[in-house]
């Protein structure tokens, strides 16, 4: 049984149930600051209302129920299964329009501010939901996991305002991943068996992504706008900008500071906000192969980027034909690249770019992120000049923390060599206000989720964990930085901060070896005396020279730490410790293999012979020959940079891929949290992890104020305008 990593995240948040809530409790409370109308700080933070917040405006929502186990499983490994794999495996009804309720058409909603004594329009967004349900038969693993009922999006947008399309659906196509031409080939693909209809789903489902069911503005749908553009309060009775009725006046207020209280009016108008997907606070596009079908052999053997060499049983094992294949591939295949091939089990690449005034993110693929950068202070809200990636890549990882670690009974998974490629872009849009993509599936977590969220200055990671219990070491989940980049950490107990250099901070709650029989076991925990043990109301910031990033998670669903606990903040700087994947210090070779395994040596080797034959400037040292040409030792780089020392090549100070200020969750025990066999949520953990990119000249601790975000947010109330 496989696990994935999403949990982790979404898990982290269990052991604050544990925890007094106030973990910021003897911080002082962050004021407004004077360069802003609800403090800096306070101007990142997004509100987002649901239409149940605007009752006036609201109708009834599409209520819907899944079909029940064991729908959605597969045949082969269960024989009352029926393979289905639909993200809609259910019905949904509309209730009738209840006439006492505004009939408000989302794509004629504006939102202004009053500023200066006259109206000013600004950025808003309204994002449909409706019930999915999410069916994944065609992985070995579905019999665990049958259907299950998420609210998500009405990804397609409105062409207009918000733009995306539901991606999941693309599953045509020679080269690259393309909706059906006609009901003709969708046909034909529900005839070979990868394509399943859902009880209301015809063939002319297949060919675009489907619109809310309930058109109106209803209870579940929500509406964003940043906190920054809020302003003072109209004079009573002023008139509503030309052409505009219906207002809303929306009151926030800050918790932490009563009298900070700031105003949104909202209105609905022909036409709607002048502002669209083309002039939001976010772009957000495909990188330019994205839609590129590739599979396994896409990949040399052993390449530091290889994808889905492992559990290729556990994904949507789409059938189709892949253009690209890498010579060294593992299954021998000769054809030449750029001719199509048949493949049995592939995928788009699903690369993104993310860019705002504040930061641009790239993504790999689906669980892939691997780089982020934040906007110089200097052009920071003007021209998009950025600084240098900082971020090395996010990791997941099942039941033990490296490959090296010999406490699994089932073996090892991580984000790039397991859940990549087992895993579906579910969908994608991005409007005014942000942008929204949702990752489906990872290995035997057929149906997990992870939601992304981008805002201006702030991005959130949501999961949907609905997996078996993981056994032995459970669940992790981090995020990992480029040495020299990332110079300082700061948590709770750490307000001065501490430096980020490839060296160990603590040693409590790290166990590399059994104490009697020197078994590696490679787990990693809290260490109380440098970190608050709590996982949630905590957070850290990692900061160099012209970044901080705040990081912070929370629990968001009912059910989320029933019955599990035992999850744990952790942080490890130690550019010796390989734990199987990673793009720095250096890439890993052989992703999810042992770091002793002949073939990664001899993979650092060919690196590091090929990065000496691509710089001079290190060539007055010796060509790396052998493995025992490398040291690891940090001690000897230069604020954390492997490249500063001139007097010592960088494979002799920081030679492998290690744990650069890496810091996440790690969740020791779970129970079921697959929904009981039901498509219903019953156990499942629910919870995001936000982040907020803050250009600073130097580093600088922003825990609290960026924090309050999350453990104290901003509170809206909407109310009709002049009731």
């Amino acid at each position: 049984m496989r696990a994935r990593m999403s949990a982790t995240l979404s898990v982290a948040a269990l052991i604050a149930a544990a925890v007094p809530a106030a973990a910021l409790s003897g911080h002082p409370a962050p004021k407004a600051a004077a360069s802003g109308p609800l403090g800096v700080a306070r101007d990142a933070a997004p509100v987002v209302l649901t239409g149940a917040q605007i009752p006036q405006w609201a109708q009834a929502p599409a209520e819907g129920l899944g079909k029940t186990y064991p729908a959605g499983t597969n045949k082969s490994t269960n024989q009352i299964g029926d393979n289905a794999r639909t993200a809609h495996n259910g019905t949904v009804e509309v209730p009738p329009v209840n006439p006492a309720i505004k009939s408000v058409d989302p794509s004629t909603v504006a939102a202004y501010s009053w500023v200066d004594g006259a109206w000013k329009e600004i950025r808003v967004q309204v994002d449909e939901r409706f019930p999915y349900f999410l069916a994944n038969g065609r992985s070995s693993f579905s019999f665990y996991s049958g259907t299950d009922e998420e609210l998500t999006y009405a990804w397609g947008g409105d062409g207009t305002h918000s733009i995306g399309e539901e991606s999941w659906k693309k599953m045509f196509g020679e080269c690259a991943s393309r909706f059906a031409a006609n009901t003709d080939e969708v046909n034909q693909a529900k005839s070979a068996g990868f394509l399943s209809f859902g009880p209301q789903e015809t063939a002319s489902s297949y060919l675009t992504s489907m619109a809310d069911p309930q058109p109106l503005f209803d209870t579940d749908d929500e509406l964003a706008f940043q906190a920054g553009d809020a302003g003072g309060q109209a004079p009573t009775g002023q008139a509503a900008p030309a052409g505009a009725s219906n207002g809303e006046m929306v009151t926030i207020t800050d918790p932490l500071d009563p009298s900070t209280v700031r105003f949104v009016y909202l209105f609905t108008k022909a036409g709607g906000s002048s502002y669209t997907a083309s002039n939001g606070y976010v772009q957000m596009s495909r990188t330019a192969d994205s839609e590129e079908w590739i599979d396994r052999y896409s990949y040399a053997h052993g390449a530091n980027d290889a994808i889905g060499i492992s559990n290729t049983g556990y994904g949507p094992n789409l059938p189709g034909t892949v253009c690209r294949t890498s010579a060294g591939n593992d299954g021998g295949i000769t054809t030449a690249d750029g001719v199509a091939r048949p493949s049995t089990d592939r995928n788009p690449r699903d690369g993104f770019t993310v860019r705002t005034s504040t930061y641009e993110l790239g993504t790999l693929g689906r669980w892939l992120v691997n780089s982020l950068r934040v906007a110089k202070p200097v052009t920071h809200g003007k021209s998009k000049q950025y600084g240098a990636n900082v971020i090395a890549r996010w990791k997941g990882r099942a039941f033990q923390q490296s490959p090296d670690s010999s406490v699994s009974l089932v073996g090892f998974e991580d984000e790039q060599v397991n859940w990549e490629m087992n895993s579906a872009l579910l969908g994608w849009r991005v409007g005014p206000v942000r942008g929204i993509r949702e990752v489906w599936g990872a290995d035997s977590g057929t149906n997990v989720t992870k939601t992304e969220t981008y805002y201006r200055d702030a991005d959130t990671y949501a999961y949907h964990v609905r997996v078996h219990p993981i056994p032995a070491d459970g669940l992790y989940t981090d995020w990992s930085y480029r040495p020299g980049v990332a110079t300082t950490y700061y948590n709770l107990k750490n307000q001065n901060g501490v430096a980020i250099d490839g060296q160990p901070d603590n040693s409590i709650g790290e166990f590399d070896q059994l104490p009697v029989t020197g078994q590696n076991v490679e787990i990693n925990s809290c260490d109380p005396t440098f970190a608050v043990c709590s996982a949630m109301n905590n957070p850290e910031e990692i900061a160099g020279k012209g970044f901080g990033l705040v990081y912070e998670f929370e629990l968001t669903g009912a059910t989320a730490a029933a019955g599990n606990a035992a999850a744990v903040p952790y942080y490890r700087d130690d550019a010796c410790f390989d734990d199987g994947t990673g793009d720095a210090p250096a890439p890993r070779p052989w992703p999810g293999e042992t770091s002793t395994d002949p073939r990664v040596h001899a993979g650092y080797l060919a690196y590091w012979q090929q990065y000496w034959d691509n710089h001079p400037e290190w060539q007055t040292f010796p060509r790396p020959t052998a493995f025992s040409d490398f040291k690891c030792q940090p001690a000897l780089a230069v604020n954390g940079d492997p490249t500063a020392n001139s007097a010592v090549p960088p494979w002799q100070i920081m030679p492998f891929s290690g744990a650069i200020g890496e810091h996440g969750v790690h969740f020791f025990f779970t129970q079921d949290s697959d929904n009981t066999f039901g498509p219903k949520n019953t156990d499942e953990v629910d919870g995001q992890q936000w982040r907020f990119e803050v250009p600073m000249a130097t580093p600088t601790n922003v825990l609290v104020p960026y924090g309050a975000n999350v453990t104290a947010k901003l509170v809206a109330v909407a109310a009709p305008l002049g009731g």
